[in-house]
């Protein structure tokens, strides 16, 4: 506890130091790269903490709001217009942190991530698995209800730990999580319920009250998440302790994470930085997340805490806590390309 502490404090230091002498850091610009596609301006999504992109229709994003908030997940285009709220019976939002949009077996699912802790003292953690509505099938801004298809309630082998980034690892049949506050930042899995895989297609439907019954849940049965190593940290730079000096005390934590679908590629946000990282094989989470990352910057934002690849990853979007929030688009082509130069 006290190397936490001690920790903190040489960040504030390093913040008080060096504020004055390069205050034009804080300010970053737009790249070639980034562009911002939309505005989120519907009032109840004000503290965007998950993102994932639709795997069933493109140009559509689904995000929730952090703990507090009803249990409930929103689809917007991409210029931040509302399409639909997805109300999710049965569960509460105590504190969702991240959100990922995955296929198996045909089937376009989301899970979302109650994963929060940041006093380190919760005894359980959850994760919501929904079938994905097709948001073309409902009215416009449409409010529907939904139960989970599966609750999977866990801890973790070494004690209550703060998370805000999780993701679906499909290759490996594993939920991917990456812890935020303690040093240094660990990976645990869960496996993916053995039920999603086996289960049939889901129908095309015109409505969400006709979709199959409910999978069993599994919430009597607490799960201890598998530990699969320490990633390197991630790359910080003296830019990190401008924006904010409240957000300056977690530069280098993450607060995002998305995985493409051939398991090949990730990204990882901070506040100050989305890092892109590459392998050549499938190996896993720990393997990619070792690999040397693309560091990108992206204009200032309120509270960066979600992100998402699109349905190839050839682009990823991040949006913040805060209303309004932009979102902004990466074109990962034009990293690469600019990396090489």
């Amino acid at each position: 506890m006290a190397a936490k502490f001690q920790n903190q404090f040489l960040r504030l230091c390093l913040y008080l130091v060096f504020a004055v002498a390069i205050t034009a850091c804080s300010v970053k610009t737009e790249q070639a790269n980034i562009r911002q596609v939309g505005n989120i301006t519907y009032k109840k999504i004000d503290e965007a903490s998950g993102l994932a992109y639709s795997k069933i229709q493109d140009d559509v994003l689904w995000l929730h709001n952090d703990g507090g908030d009803s249990a409930a997940v929103y689809a917007v285009n991409l210029s931040g217009d509302l399409l639909a709220t997805v109300n999710i019976e049965g569960v509460k939002n105590i504190d969702w942190e991240d959100m990922s949009s995955f296929v198996i077996n045909g089937n376009a699912y989301l899970l979302i991530a109650d994963v929060g802790d940041n006093s380190a003292n919760r005894s359980q953690y959850f994760i919501h698995i929904i079938a994905e509505p097709d948001v073309s099938k409902l009215a416009l801004a449409a409010s529907i209800k939904v139960t989970p298809l599966v609750s999977l309630a866990f801890n973790y082998p070494d004690g209550p730990k703060d998370c805000e980034s999780v993701a679906v690892d499909v290759v490996n049949q594993q939920i991917v999580l990456l812890s935020k506050r303690h040093t240094p930042q660990t990976l645990y899995q869960l496996p993916l319920p053995l039920q999603l895989a086996q289960s049939p297609a889901l129908l095309p439907s015109e409505f969400p009250s006709q979709l199959p019954m409910p999978l069993p849940k599994q919430e009597r049965d607490t799960l201890v998440a598998t530990p699969l190593g320490a990633p390197p940290a991630l790359p910080e730079s003296f830019s990190d302790y401008f924006g904010s000096i409240r957000l300056a005390l977690f530069a280098g934590n993450s607060t995002a994470m998305s995985f493409s679908k051939d398991g090949l590629s990730a990204v990882v946000l901070t506040y100050g930085h989305a890092y892109y990282f590459q392998q050549q094989q499938p190996t896993g989470a720990l393997t990619l997340l070792s690999t040397t990352p693309k560091i990108i910057d992206f204009p200032t934002l309120f509270q960066a805490e979600a992100v998402s690849f699109n349905h190839d990853a050839s682009r990823f979007y991040i949006t913040s806590e805060g209303s309004p929030a932009p979102i902004y688009e990466v074109n990962i082509a034009a990293v690469l390309a600019s990396s090489d130069h």
